[in-house]
Formats: structure tokens, sequence, C-alpha cells
């Protein structure tokens, strides 16, 4: 297998995750390929407006493992800061190690540095090979900016409508006010992601420099999706929004239908 990355597995390590899930059979190489391929960069520009945040815990804790955990987040920040250094300080340009899972899903493998973890490493980083954007780019960097700032749910025009008036809003004197950035940034969903869509935006069309922004759209039901992929059905791809002609809302439909099932069992 190419290796591309950083990734250096122990002997007889499978790229397949989870314990015996590897038992020889086929795996799809050229597709982790592709993805080691792709280089990254930390986005160094951004990263005097965003940082950590340590989330509350889901669970009620004792006054010692809150310090526990306070202490073990300062810890990751500290080394996250080392890390990021030493990428700045020897060419700024680094790649993903990546493994499946047996859902057909692929993660890259990282700590410190990882596109898949918290929003906070997934604003420090973007494409280290850049591009100039297009008409369609541009599109897609609004809708972008529209969905970090807690409009994912909404039609594209409306999208585009919101993320046109706080970029109208931003660049109002022809280049970046930090200022109203901060302003949005303080009510946005995706504060920190806002950020990055907005200097990739400063980048990208104002200045018209090449870029290397990633943009992340969320799908309908991405594991039936996956699965329809992986096993050929064209019943769940069309359910699922992968080939359909009306675009259905899976999700709701199944929740939907799960409260009738539960209506139904009560009356009994």
């Amino acid at each position: 297998m190419k290796v591309t990355s950083h990734l250096l597995t122990k002997e007889r390590d499978s790229i397949i995750l989870g314990r015996g899930n590897d038992a020889g059979q086929h795996i799809n190489k050229g597709v982790i390929n592709k993805l080691q391929s792709v280089a990254w960069e930390v986005n160094e520009e951004i990263l005097p407006y965003i940082s950590d945040e340590l989330s509350p815990s889901e669970e009620p804790l004792s006054a010692f493992e809150e310090a526990e955990r306070l202490k073990s987040f300062k810890l990751r920040d500290k080394e996250t800061d080392v890390i990021i250094d030493y990428l700045l300080e020897n060419g700024n340009r680094f790649y993903f190690g990546w493994k499946y899972d047996t859902r057909g899903r692929s993660y890259s493998q990282g700590y410190h540095i990882n596109i898949q973890a918290n929003e906070y490493r997934k604003a420090m980083i973007s494409y280290a090979d850049k591009e100039l954007l297009t008409p369609e780019g541009e599109m897609y960097l609004r809708i972008d900016i529209a969905n970090h700032l807690g409009y994912d749910k909404e039609t594209w025009g409306t999208r585009l409508l919101k993320a046109s008036k706080v970029i109208k809003a931003i660049f109002a004197s022809g280049e970046l006010d930090i200022d109203t950035m901060l302003a949005y940034k303080a009510t946005a969903s995706s504060p920190l992601l806002f950020v990055k869509a907005i200097f990739a935006w400063k980048n990208g069309v104002l200045l018209k420099q090449p870029i290397g922004h990633n943009c992340a759209l969320d799908s309908t039901a991405s594991g039936l999706q996956v699965m329809s992929a992986l096993s050929g059905c064209c019943t769940t791809a069309r359910n699922t929004n992968i080939h359909a002609k009306v675009i259905r809302e899976y999700t709701v439909e199944v929740a939907e239908k799960l409260a009738e099932l539960e209506a139904e069992l009560a009356s009994l």
C-alpha cells in the first residue's frame, strides 16, 4: 500500500477498525491511498481568532473529577500548541493516515490535529494545495458561511441570501472588518468554522488568491447512504436521496413512523 501519511502501523495492524474485523478479506486500498495523498496545512492566519474550549460534561462529576478533566484539557491544549509550532516550523505540509470501520465509513488518524475532531481542530487546518475559486466554488463558500451561522437546515436559496447579507456587512468597507466579523461570530452556531469561512472569502473572493478551504455539507441519512452504495441497493439509494427525483426527509419519515407504531402499541 502506498504510504503518504504519518501513519506507522504496528506489525499485523489492520486498516479496518475494531478487534477481529480484519478476516483477510479484500480491502479497498485505492480509497485509503487517495485520502492519505491529500496534503493539509495549519491555517495560521486564523489562529489568533480561534481557541479550544472545554465543553460541559454530559454527566454529573465530583469536584475532583472536574478538576482532573480540566487538567487533561489544559495538557492537551498545550501539547496541541507544540504540535502546531512544529508543523509551522517544518514546512506546514502534512498528511493524515486513514482507516475504515465495518460500516464503510473512513476515519482520519490523529489526536492533536485531526480533520474529524472538534470544531477547533477542524477550523485550524485547510488543504495545502490551493485553487482559485470558480463561480460554483463561490456559491458553496456562501453556503458554508450560512451553515456556520446556523442556517444549515434552511433551503439553499435562504442560505445564499443570509450569507450575502452577512458578507456585505463584514466587507462593507472593501476589506475585512474584524470587529463586525467577531460580532457575528458571537452568535454563530459554529463560530470557529465561521471565522475560517470568512477568511476564505477574504482571500478567495476579495483578494482573488488561491485558497484551500474545505466545505462540509451534511447528508440526509449518511449511514444508510453509505450502505446503499456498498451493497448496490437502488431502493435505499432512492429513499435516501442519492438517486432520487424527489428529495425525501428520510430520518423525519422514520421518526414519524416510529411514533405511529408507539401509538398503536400504547392503544393495545
